[in-house]
């Protein structure tokens, strides 16, 4: 079974995304635990394969997750982070990136991001390019 998915939320960051995992330089993502549990669509699932795509629902490319880990946003380490992008990969940096923007997702549901909120650190490695 494969899922599409598509990695952030504005076009900017989408095909920023989309071109590291292309040059294999990102290979995971990070996303809210109470989110994935709200809604279980957007779970990763050990094994599952994603087929992820632009803004405007054009597939790229099909990732495999291999791993998928709840950790709390206080516990994240520049070792967690060597799965994102180069200019992600510095514990201050990455924060200043997921931070706002778990405020945007969880804004809807009158929730704010916490210190003790649990992050899913997720690996997948890239299977198929569907555009270079």
């Amino acid at each position: 079974d494969y899922w599409v998915r598509r990695l952030g939320n504005t076009q900017q960051t989408v095909d920023s995304i989309l071109a590291l995992v292309l040059k294999g330089q990102k290979h995971g993502t990070f996303g809210l635990k109470w989110l994935h549990d709200r809604d279980p669509a957007l779970s990763p699932v050990l094994g599952g394969m994603a087929i992820m795509v632009d803004m405007d629902g054009t597939p790229h490319a099909i990732i495999k997750t291999t791993q998928a880990t709840p950790v709390a946003y206080k516990d994240i380490t520049e070792d967690h982070l060597s799965i994102e992008g180069p200019g992600a990969r510095q514990l201050s940096r990455w924060q200043e990136i997921h931070w706002p923007y778990w405020q945007t997702l969880l804004a809807p549901h009158n929730l704010e991001p916490s210190e003790d909120m649990l992050v899913m650190v997720e690996h997948f490695d890239l299977v198929y390019p569907l555009s270079v």
